[in-house]
């Protein structure tokens, strides 16, 4: 079994796909260079809920992200 990773990091394209990314796991990069893991819950035009391995819902304004990146199988 292969994984693909595909990476996002143009603030259109991100605004503009995370509603494919609703419900998978997903790496969020921020502008401070900090990289968050969890599971996207909800997105609403300014901002996302990523549920951590914490189970804590956690969210990160759109423009605070830098580039967003997840593991495919292939």
């Amino acid at each position: 079994m292969r994984t693909k990773q595909l990476r996002v990091s143009d603030p259109i394209q991100i605004k503009n796909r995370m509603k494919e990314f609703l419900g998978k796991k997903i790496n969020i990069v921020l502008k401070d260079q900090t990289v968050m893991f969890g599971v996207l819950k909800e997105q609403s035009s300014s901002d996302i809920t990523l549920l951590n391995m914490r189970l804590k819902n956690m969210r990160y304004r759109l423009s605070e992200i830098v580039e967003v990146y997840l593991d495919t199988v292939v």
